[in-house]
C-alpha cells in the first residue's frame, strides 16, 4: 500500500500516518430492482432499491414508458421513500417503469426497469414463468447473469431422481441439474447421499464464490448427479460426497472439494448450508452435515469452504463430539461487530476460525431460534430461542449471542415433566409501547430486552416480515400477512395470498423464499401457483415516506437468506424497528455487473490547495476545499459537517476510530457529495481511487 503525508485544512493532523489494509467485504452488484404492482382499479405503486453506495441526498424520477412514448410521473425530485404511485396508467396497455437519480440539478440514467403486462390484475403479486413440473419446496436467489437482477435457483425434491431447476429474473430456463440415483433415498433423517431439501435439510444455496460477479450454485453431491451442461459426476464409494461448485450461468462444475470421511462407514451425510465472511472480506460456505447411528445418536460436523486463489478447499471443521445442544438451523452473523462473521448453533458458537467460542447453558434442542440486533441500545448482538422436551422444563430464553450469557429464561412447571415442547417462536418490534423487540411464542408475547409480559395471546409464529409503510413487523402465516394492533391486543389479516392463483408455499407455514428481492427495503414472499408453472412473489403495494438501503446489501440479512433448514426470517445486524436510528452504511465493496453512471465532475476550488510534506502550523483552519493533487478529490467542512466530493472519478472511502474498528462506509459516485458522520476523538480516513488510494488522520 503506498502511504502519503500530508496536511487537510482544518481536519488533518500530520504525522506518520498509520498504513493497515482495511478491507472490506466483497458483495454483488445490485441494480434499482424496479417493480410495480397495482393498488386498485386506477393506481399502481412504483417500488425500486436504495443502495448503501448511493449519496446520502440522491433523489430520483420516476418514468413510465407506454406504446414507445416515456413520460416522466412525478413533478419534483423524489426525496422520501423509493416508492411512487402511479395514478394516470393505461393498465389495459404494457406499462415500463423506471427511474433516474438526481443529484444537484444532475439527472443520470439507472439500471433495472419493470414492465407490467397488460390488464395485469390488481394485487400485491408479480408472477415469473417456470416450467410446468412437481411440486417445489424451496427457492433461492442470486444474480446467476450478473446483470444486477436476481435470478431464482428451485427444487424438484419430490421427483424419483430429485432436480434443481434455474431460471432468469424474466423466467428464462437456463439449466437443470439431475441429482441421480443417490437421490431416491428421502429419508428426512438419513437422506441419500446426493438428496436435498427433506426434512430439516437443504444441501444447496446460491453466491458468487470467487468473486467474479455471477453467482455460483454451491451444492453436495455423489455420484451419478448430472450437471447442467450434461457432464455427469462420477465419484467412487456408496457414501463419498463432495461439496461442488457451479456455474450460475451453466450449470457446469467449476470446482469441488471432498466431504471428510470421519463418520462415512455409519452412511452419508446429511447437509445445510449458509454463506459466511469468516474473514470479513471473502465468501465461505459453512457447511452443517450430520449421520446418525444404529442406537439413534448423530454425528455432527460443521466445516468452512471457500475458494484460496484458484482452488476450491475445505478451511477448517469442527466435530461436536460433546454433543453440544442444536437445532433444525444454522446462523451467521458478527455477533460482536468485528467485522468478520462467527458460525452460530443453538447450543453453541464457533469463531470465525472454528474454535469453539462459547456454549449456551441450560440449553437442548429447540426448533427455532433467532440472532440479531434486537435494540438500538445493543453493543452486540442477542439471541432468542424455543426449546422442545427440556428435560428441565425450559421453555424459551433470550441470551447475548456474543458471550452466550443468558439474560432471561422461562421455565414451565412440573406438569411439563420433561415433555413441553414450545414448537414455534418468532421476534420482531410490533409494540411501540416498549422499547426494542418482542418475542411471541404459544407462551405468550413479551418484550425481549425486559422480559414484561406484552399479551397472553399472540402472533401466530411463522415467518417475521416488514410489509406495509411503518418499521414495525408484520408476520407471514402459511397463506396470509398478519399484522398485530399493538392498541387492542389482536391480529388482523393484511393480505391472503392463497387467494392469487392458489399459490401455496413451503412447509410448516412458510414461504419458499423470504427476503428483500427487488423494490424498496420491504420484503417479498416467494410460493407458487397451483400448476407449478409460475412464480408467485408477493411485494407490498403499499407507500411509505420511509428510506432503508437495500436490505440484501446488509451482511447478516444477505447471510440468513442462504439458508434453509426449518425456514426462518433473516435478521439484521442493525435495529429496524420503532424509534431506530438511520443505520449506518455497511462495509462493503461491490463486485461485477453493469454499473449506473455516475454524475459528471463539479468544479473544484482551486483555493487553499495545499502540499504533501506540509505542516499544520503553515495551513490556516478555513473552510475551502483540499484537492489531492493526484486524484482530484476533495474534504471540506461546510456547517459542522465534514463533506467529501469525490471529484472526477468515483472513490470508496471508509473511517476508521484510531483502533481500527469501522465506523462509516460508502461508495461516492464522480461529481457526488458524502457528509462523513459526527465522530468525537481522532479517525482514519481511507480512500480508494481507481488504483491509489490515500489514509488520513482527521481531527473532530
Amino acid at each position: 500500500m503506498r502511504c502519503l503525508n500530508f496536511a487537510l485544512i482544518g481536519a488533518v493532523t500530520i504525522g506518520s500516518l498509520v498504513c493497515q489494509s482495511f478491507a472490506a467485504r466483497q458483495m454483488e452488484y445490485l441494480d434499482r430492482g424496479v417493480v410495480a404492482v397495482r393498488q386498485n382499479n386506477t393506481n399502481a405503486l412504483v417500488s425500486w432499491r436504495s443502495l448503501a453506495t448511493d449519496n446520502a441526498k440522491l433523489a430520483f424520477n420516476v418514468y413510465r414508458e407506454t406504446d414507445g412514448k416515456a413520460t416522466k410521473l412525478n413533478k419534483d425530485p423524489l426525496t422520501a421513500g423509493t416508492n411512487y404511485v402511479d395514478g394516470t396508467a393505461d393498465f389495459t396497455k404494457a406499462n415500463t417503469y423506471y427511474v433516474k437519480k438526481v443529484l444537484n440539478g444532475q439527472e443520470v440514467e439507472t439500471k433495472g426497469s419493470y414492465t407490467m403486462p397488460a390488464n395485469k390484475g390488481v394485487g400485491p403479486y408479480v408472477t415469473v414463468p417456470i416450467k410446468a413440473g412437481s411440486t417445489v419446496h424451496f427457492v433461492w436467489v442470486g444474480d446467476l447473469d450478473g446483470d444486477g437482477a436476481y435470478d431464482y435457483l428451485l427444487d424438484r425434491p419430490t421427483d424419483n431422481y430429485q432436480k434443481l431447476e434455474a431460471y432468469s429474473s424474466k423466467g428464462k430456463f437456463l439449466w437443470q441439474v439431475d441429482l441421480g440415483a443417490n437421490s431416491e433415498n428421502k429419508n428426512n433423517i438419513s437422506p441419500g447421499a446426493s438428496t436435498i431439501d427433506v426434512g430439516m435439510w437443504d444441501g444447496a444455496t446460491v453466491y458468487d464464490m470467487d468473486e467474479d460477479g455471477y453467482a455460483d450454485v454451491l451444492l453436495r453431491v455423489a455420484d451419478g448427479v448430472t450437471f447442467g451442461d450434461g457432464k455427469k459426476f462420477t465419484l467412487s464409494g456408496t457414501n463419498a460426497q463432495a461439496i461442488a461448485v457451479l456455474d450460475g450461468r451453466t450449470g457446469a462444475l467449476k470446482d469441488y472439494t471432498l466431504l471428510p470421511t470421519d463418520y462415512i462407514n455409519v452412511g452419508p451425510l446429511a447437509c445445510m448450508m449458509e454463506i459466511a465472511y469468516l474473514d470479513g472480506v471473502h465468501p465461505s460456505v459453512v457447511t452443517w452435515v450430520k449421520n446418525r447411528n444404529p442406537d439413534k445418536s448423530f454425528n455432527s460436523m460443521t466445516m468452512a469452504f471457500g475458494y484460496e486463489g484458484k482452488a476450491f478447499k475445505m478451511r477448517w471443521k469442527y466435530d461436536n463430539k460433546k454433543g453440544n445442544a442444536e437445532a433444525h438451523q444454522i446462523r451467521v452473523a458478527d455477533v460482536d461487530y468485528d467485522g468478520k462473521d462467527e458460525v452460530l448453533h443453538m447450543g453453541y458458537a464457533l469463531n470465525g476460525d472454528g474454535t469453539l467460542r462459547y456454549t449456551v447453558p441450560d440449553v437442548v434442542h429447540g426448533d427455532r431460534w433467532y440472532v440479531g440486533a434486537f435494540n438500538k441500545d445493543d453493543k452486540v448482538m442477542m439471541g432468542y430461542g424455543i426449546q422442545q422436551d427440556h428435560p428441565g422444563n425450559l421453555l424459551e430464553y433470550y441470551y447475548n449471542a456474543s458471550t452466550g450469557k443468558m439474560v432471561w429464561e422461562h421455565w414451565g412447571d412440573e406438569s411439563c415433566a420433561g415433555q413441553c415442547d414450545v414448537a414455534r417462536g418468532n421476534i420482531g418490534d410490533i409494540d411501540p409501547d416498549y422499547d426494542g423487540y418482542e418475542v411471541w411464542s404459544f407462551q405468550g408475547t413479551y418484550n425481549a430486552a425486559t422480559n414484561k409480559q406484552v399479551a397472553p395471546n399472540y402472533l401466530y409464529p411463522v415467518i417475521r416480515m416488514w410489509w406495509d409503510s411503518d418499521v414495525a413487523s408484520e408476520s407471514y402465516n402459511d397463506g396470509k400477512i398478519e399484522k398485530w394492533n399493538y392498541k387492542d391486543k389482536s391480529v388482523g389479516r393484511v393480505v391472503t395470498t392463497w387467494k392469487v392463483y392458489g399459490s401455496s408455499g413451503s412447509e410448516r407455514g412458510a414461504s419458499m423464499f423470504h427476503g428483500d428481492v427487488f423494490g424498496d427495503w420491504r420484503e417479498e414472499a416467494i410460493l407458487v401457483n397451483y400448476e407449478t408453472n409460475e412464480l408467485v412473489i408477493f411485494t407490498t403495494d403499499v407507500a411509505t415516506e420511509i428510506r432503508l438501503y437495500s436490505l440484501m446489501q446488509n451482511p447478516c440479512y444477505r447471510n440468513g437468506t442462504t439458508t434453509k433448514g426449518y425456514v426462518q426470517a433473516s435478521m439484521l445486524d442493525y435495529y429496524l424497528g420503532y424509534g431506530m436510528e438511520a443505520p449506518k452504511m455497511p462495509d462493503i465493496e461491490i463486485i461485477g455487473g453493469d454499473r449506473e453512471p455516475g454524475f459528471s465532475a463539479t468544479p473544484e476550488s482551486s483555493s487553499s490547495i495545499a502540499s504533501p510534506e506540509s505542516s499544520s502550523s503553515d495551513v490556516p483552519q478555513i473552510t475551502e476545499a483540499y484537492t489531492e493533487l493526484a486524484v482530484q478529490w476533495n474534504l471540506h467542512r461546510t456547517g459542522g459537517l465534514l463533506l467529501f466530493d469525490a471529484g472526477s472519478a468515483a472513490a470508496q472511502i471508509r473511517l476508521f476510530d484510531m483502533n481500527g474498528k469501522l465506523l462509516h462506509s460508502a461508495s461516492v459516485a464522480a461529481g457526488e457529495t458524502h457528509a462523513l458522520p459526527r465522530v468525537t476523538g481522532a479517525t482514519l480516513l481511507r480512500v480508494q481511487q481507481g488504483s491509489k488510494e490515500s489514509i488520513l488522520q482527521v481531527k473532530p
